[in-house]
């Protein structure tokens, strides 16, 4: 409604008739979607359309986001990395930066702008800011663990820390003392022996460590070994070959978003997909894999699509939307 104010003066006398209280939350923004990431992106002149999913996908990889329904929410990780970068590389890291980087490569690509020298002018001074970092010491320390919390071990104070498994509570006082608690206050055991050489790597030894979802046995040599020893019997297995390295079999696997499917070959293969797979292969004529059959599995669906494409960018994942 227009609502007209009448006209006052400085020092003009004012009679108050009602005053009300109102509280009210500061709402935090909502988080991204992958469209609604690639609408920013493009907005703040950050990337291109060919390569916005493989930066949506990069994020996940990595491990730097995860999906909770649509949303992208940040992870540990990702925050651990989003402040060691701006810390140590903020020039190279800002949209700023990026965006004009975009416009040289652009530049190159009308042939306006010479390819060598812009990239020898960015690597150049890159590549020493790089070496200048060599000796920063692992950023795993997130700060101080909750007031109260003591080292189960010698009762010293304990910090917060990052590994690969998530957030824990470790002594203050590591490497002289080991003590380790999850973040749910449970005693952490440190790796043990087994007394196995790893089969992959051969100087590595195997040693049994307490992940996100219980007990397992790993290299020693971890990340530059990423064997991982499995128990084959307690893996429900099924008789299906993966279509990507034909050699393991799909394979029954639990993760923090329930039950998917993997290949036994894992981290070897890394073909992974979420419903049970049908055994049968999408046979859907792809104009961008040349005309040919995709090629993914089929797995379970729902009552009204009983089957459909395990490739998320396959039209065939959506049968039901296929003319």
């Amino acid at each position: 409604d227009n609502v007209e104010v009448p006209r006052v003066a400085v020092s003009d006398p004012l009679d108050l008739k009602k005053i009300t209280s109102e509280e009210k939350q500061t709402e935090p923004p909502q988080r991204y979607s992958e469209a609604g990431l690639v609408k920013e992106l493009e907005k703040r002149g950050i990337g291109r359309p060919s390569t916005y999913a493989s930066i949506v996908k990069t994020i996940q990889d990595r491990g730097y986001v995860e999906k909770e329904g649509k949303a992208l929410s940040v992870t540990d990780t990702g925050m651990v990395v989003d402040d060691f970068l701006f810390k140590h590389f903020e020039n190279m890291v800002s949209e700023s930066f990026t965006a004009d980087m975009e416009n040289k490569l652009d530049n190159i690509a009308e042939g306006t702008r010479e390819y060598e020298k812009t990239l020898r002018d960015f690597y150049i001074p890159f590549a020493k800011e790089v070496e200048s970092k060599n000796k920063i010491e692992k950023v795993t320390n997130m700060g101080d663990a909750p007031e109260g919390t003591v080292c189960p071990k010698c009762g010293a104070k304990m910090v917060i820390k990052l590994a690969r498994n998530g957030k824990f509570f470790s002594c203050s006082r590591f490497p002289e003392c080991d003590g380790a608690l999850t973040e749910e206050g449970k005693e952490l055991e440190p790796p043990k022996e087994t007394g196995e050489a790893c089969p992959k790597c051969k100087d590595g030894k195997l040693m049994e460590r307490t992940g996100k979802f219980g007990k397992f046995i790993a290299c020693s040599n971890y990340p530059k070994c990423k064997f991982i020893k499995r128990d084959e019997n307690a893996l429900p297995t099924t008789d299906i070959t993966c279509p990507t390295c034909g050699k393991g079999k799909m394979t029954e696997r639990r993760g923090r978003f329930g039950i998917f499917y993997s290949c036994s070959n894992y981290p070897d293969c890394k073909n992974a997909i979420k419903a049970k797979p049908t055994g049968n292969l999408c046979h859907y004529i792809r104009e961008d894999k040349n005309k040919k059959g995709c090629g993914a599995l089929m797995m379970e669906g729902t009552k009204n699509i009983p089957e459909r494409c395990s490739d998320k960018t396959c039209p065939n994942h959506r049968p039901d939307k296929l003319k």
